[in-house]
């Protein structure tokens, strides 16, 4: 069994605020999930493959539980200061350090219960497992030191003799069993998940080896006794202190590995700049070797085969990247090279390095094969906050699901808010598949499609993509012909569109066990013949309400004969309207009644077919308002001439009363003339408002002489009379003559 472990807790965003971080942007993931986690700080995760369960400490006192989407699915609560997590070997129990209750609990992984709880005496931080032994990483008195807890300890008592006065721990009453707060249910629908069997990795030979100094390594015999201070019992389990005869700074971060076919248990602790190795393949933890590591190691993790230890920073000199050290002496034998700045490492069944940085401007996770200096994948999030940069890797916060399906990663955004991300086929390189193709091209005329699939390693030749046509005639797409790729990942094809508009090349690359899928499209413009469309009536200027007949003339198509027809009367408070959608006649005609009560813009529509291009042709009409005009107070009629007047006397003044149609805040014009040596002169003009009635009454005055002849009237004037819905419109002349 292989377990990791756990943030150290060092924040680097204070150090980092104000560093400058330029890259290339990765390749984006596909199908990837996350969903917001109900924390505000982050301590440790691990994965339940058997259950699809993702649990994650670090909101105080619980446990949060989410499935394979990251999506919250329960909580687990009365979990004092829940830290480090390690899960059984078959699955069926989370054990948690609760560092403020001096204590581990188990919790079972199918009813989401506390089952029982270790009183420890110490605090305890950092957990990994080994078999049915708990070992843990704790402080006391100042000192980081490691601790197990053997759940199935043997029935007769150690032979070796116990030391002189040693510590006792003091244990603490078991607190009730707490009960979960599901948020959807307690028991998850995704099916179980059987884990791969675990497989050796390659050499752990690494391009940059460098031999172990008496500064960076310090080894143990493998013969050295065993030794710790104390050993109690607790609910069935035994618990020892200070194993391995080490201490650190602080508690030590702790990863392990169950050895296989012979190979010894392995333990690796590290704190405050100081890594060692423990073989705990018998009765307590044996020293095998002591050294360096960087002070900025967030998360260590052991290879399957225990024969190496990875950091998430390598010790100084070597540049940004995740150490590698032999577990045998702690030599530096490797290193997979990252990005600034490096905060998290994980180690899949099969062997397989995510390492993980904090980047606001570079990729965030990135998947090695065992040995390599490049990524095969790289993961780069989303921004989902306010500032320029993107969401960031919580430090320690990358853990693998057992069947290698995804990589779990918790990530923080400007705002504070803690997401689960659910990275999918991680093992999987990401190829690059491009598609050219024509911007236009002729209806019925054959063009060429090409394009390329490349890879971090090669797709094999001759790699099958599947082609798709979408168009006018096949809206769903229609299946072409399958194409092969050729040496370098190029391939091309031709076709020949029978429909014009857009058509759709889509190709596909299904994926194999090396590569996920990928699609990628062009779409091609290609050419259609022009109907002739005709619209008549256009600028004809009609009075007040008349009813005006327009007739679209729709020419030869290929399949479509349907022909819209809109109005649309000026002014933002009347609709553009649908007022007949139709097939034209046999003479090709389709025609539509306006009532002209405004100015009206009417569109004919034609839509198109795979064959004909759409077409849109608008014609307005011009109509005019209402508007009259009477005089008051005169007291005859009469003619001069032909012209027919109204006769007041000089001193009476003279009422003018305008009618015309009316709208909110229109106006109407009112002029006058003098009629002076056989000529009409203007004399004055100004603009009253209508009443709601339509309605504007205006007193003219009295010029106090006789002799004078005048004539007056009203008009609409577009855009000046407070509108622009109709077409000016002038009154009929009123004439006034004015005797004694």
């Amino acid at each position: 069994m292989l377990t990791r472990h756990v943030a150290g807790g060092t924040a680097l965003s204070v150090l980092l605020a104000t560093a400058s971080l330029l890259g290339v942007a990765a390749e984006p993931a596909a199908a990837d999930s996350a969903a917001t986690l109900p924390i505000t700080s982050y301590s440790d995760m691990v994965v339940d493959g058997a259950h699809r369960r993702v649990f994650i400490s670090g909101a105080g006192n619980k446990v949060v539980v989410a499935d394979y989407n990251g999506k919250t699915i329960a909580q687990i609560t009365s979990e004092p200061g829940a830290a480090g997590l390690v899960l059984s070997a078959d699955s069926s129990t989370v054990y948690v350090a609760l560092p403020t209750a001096d204590a581990i609990s188990a919790i079972d992984t199918a009813t989401l219960r506390e089952t029982a709880r270790y009183p420890l005496g110490v605090a305890p931080r950092h957990l990994a497992m080994t078999k049915h032994t708990i070992w843990f990483g704790y402080t006391a008195n100042g000192t980081g030191n490691l601790g197990s807890l053997d759940l199935d300890p043997p029935t007769t008592p150690p032979t070796d003799p116990p030391p002189t006065d040693p510590p006792t721990p003091t244990p603490t009453d078991t607190e009730p069993t707490p009960e979960p707060t599901p948020t959807d249910a307690d028991t998850p629908t995704d099916p179980p998940v059987t884990d791969p069997p675990v497989t050796d990795p390659p050499p752990t030979d690494s391009p940059t080896t460098a031999a172990p100094t008496a500064d960076t390594a310090r080894t143990a015999s493998f013969a050295a006794a065993t030794t710790h201070t104390s050993t109690t019992t607790t609910n069935g389990a035994a618990v020892t202190l200070e194993e391995g005869a080490h201490s650190w700074n602080g508690a030590p971060l702790l990863a392990s590995a169950s050895g296989k076919s012979g190979t010894p248990d392995v333990v690796a602790a590290g704190s405050g700049g100081e890594l060692a190795v423990f073989d705990v393949s018998a009765d307590g933890a044996v020293l095998r070797a002591s050294g360096s590591m960087d002070t900025s190691v967030e998360q260590i993790a052991l290879t399957p085969d225990g024969k190496q230890v990875l950091t998430s920073w390598d010790t100084g000199g070597y540049g940004y990247g995740l150490g590698a050290y032999s577990t045998t002496d702690l030599s530096h034998v490797g290193r997979y090279p990252i990005d600034a700045y490096p905060n998290a490492v994980a180690v899949a069944p099969n062997g397989t390095v995510a390492g993980g940085s904090f980047s606001w401007y570079e990729p965030d996770v990135h998947i090695y094969k065992p040995g390599a200096t490049t990524p095969t994948r790289e993961y780069d999030f989303p921004n989902t906050g306010n500032s320029s940069g993107a969401d960031t890797l919580v430090d320690g916060a990358l853990a693998w699901a057992p069947d290698l399906s995804r990589i779990f990663a918790v990530s923080e955004n400007s705002y504070g808010t803690y997401s689960l991300r659910a990275l999918t086929d991680p093992t999987k390189e990401m190829p690059t598949l491009t598609v050219s193709a024509p911007a236009t091209a002729t209806r019925a005329k054959a063009l060429t499609v090409s394009g390329k699939l490349t890879s971090k390693s090669a797709v094999p030749v001759g790699t099958v993509l599947t082609v798709t046509r979408t168009d006018l005639e096949s809206p769903t797409g229609k299946a072409l012909a399958s194409v092969r790729t050729t040496s370098g990942g190029g391939f091309s094809f031709k076709d020949t569109p029978p429909a014009g508009g857009s058509v759709k090349y889509t190709v596909r690359y299904a994926g194999d066990t090396a590569h996920i899928a990928a699609t990628a499209s062009r779409t091609v413009a290609v050419s259609r013949a022009t109907p002739a469309l005709t619209l008549n009536n256009n600028r004809k200027l009609y009075d007040y309400g008349k009813t005006v007949v327009f007739t679209a003339h729709l020419g030869s198509t290929y399949k479509n004969r349907t022909v819209e027809i809109w109005a649309d009367p000026y002014g933002g408070d009347k609709p553009n309207k649908l007022l007949k959608s139709a097939r034209v006649n046999s003479g090709g005609n389709l025609s539509v009644s306006v009532s002209m009560t405004r100015n009206t813009t009417v569109t004919a529509v034609y839509k198109g077919d795979s064959r004909t291009a759409p077409r849109t042709l608008k014609s307005t009409g011009l109509a005019r308002v209402k508007v009259s005009s009477t005089l008051s107070r005169y007291y005859r009629t009469g003619k001069i001439g032909s012209t027919s007047y109204y006769y007041f006397h000089k001193r009476t003044d003279v009422i003018d009363t305008t009618t015309m149609t009316y709208y909110k805040g229109r106006k109407q014009r009112l002029e006058v003339q003098v009629y002076y040596r056989g000529k009409w002169y203007n004399s004055a003009s100004e603009y009253f408002k209508l009443g709601t009635n339509g309605k504007s009454a205006v007193n003219l005055g009295h010029p106090g002489q006789s002799g004078i002849r005048a004539r007056v009237r009203s008009a609409y004037v577009s855009g000046s009379s407070g509108d622009t819905l109709n077409t000016t419109t002038y009154g009929a002349w009123k004439y006034i003559c004015f005797t004694n």
